[in-house]
């Protein structure tokens, strides 16, 4: 299986985590996408995760092109 397509499932599957951890995961799941650290993502670094370039639309709410970390978070939980 591609590597790529595991970034987020993990992140889905912490229902029984505690919100902290959950929170420090989801941050640093992003950062990791953010590849050149502009604090969002663009489709191309979104792409890095087929779940995540297949919804990058839907989860793109306000249409600019990019993931912010509340639009990534949202998407998330």
């Amino acid at each position: 299986m591609n590597n790529r397509f595991l970034v987020i499932l993990p992140l889905l599957a912490f229902g029984f985590m505690g919100t902290d951890a959950i929170a420090m995961d989801v941050q640093a799941t992003f950062n990791e996408l953010d590849k050149d650290s502009n604090g969002t993502l663009s489709e191309s670094e979104a792409g890095e995760d087929a779940v995540l370039h297949e919804n990058f639309s839907q989860i793109d709410t306000n249409q600019d092109g990019q993931l912010s970390l509340s639009e990534f978070k949202k998407f998330i939980q």
